[in-house]
């Protein structure tokens, strides 16, 4: 697959990642902003989160993936101008799912194996075997009239 192929794909993994995340986090921080029954423990959708606080944990991690996510659909744009930040994406996210999952195992939280951990593995995979080889940005405009 050449470089150009490979950020081409890169670049469509990280929309279809930030967008979907959007509309899952947007999802559980709405839902936990305004303390929806279904998200509280024992409700029907309360599987979507880790702990049995309503609102506590949940709704700073789908803070954090929501921002996240918007900054992945603007890293999308030119991948090469955001190494740096995909490749501390790659390794936050490989770190927190190797913590997830003997917390996952510990505590009974076995559905975390088909919905978190993956959802954030796949994204560390997909960094790791299609970013960018090349470490030159583009150049700027400063740079360029620097250069006359």
């Amino acid at each position: 697959m050449s470089e150009r192929q490979r950020t081409r794909l890169l670049q469509i993994i990280l929309r279809v990642w930030a967008a979907a995340s959007i509309g899952i986090f947007g999802m559980i921080f709405i839902a936990y902003a305004l303390q929806l029954n279904a998200f509280r423990p024992g409700g029907s959708m309360h599987w979507t989160v880790w702990d049995d606080m309503p609102g506590h944990v949940a709704l700073m991690l789908s803070a954090i993936y929501l921002t996240w996510a918007v900054y992945l659909l603007l890293a999308s744009r030119r991948p090469v101008d955001y190494r740096s930040f995909l490749d501390f994406t790659m390794w936050v996210n490989l770190v927190h799912a190797l913590v997830m999952v003997p917390g996952a195992l510990e505590h009974g939280y076995y559905s975390k194996f088909l919905t978190d951990i993956p959802w954030i593995l796949v994204l560390s995979a997909a960094i790791f075997l299609l970013r960018p080889r090349t470490t030159t940005p583009r150049p700027t405009t400063a740079t360029a009239e620097a250069s006359r």
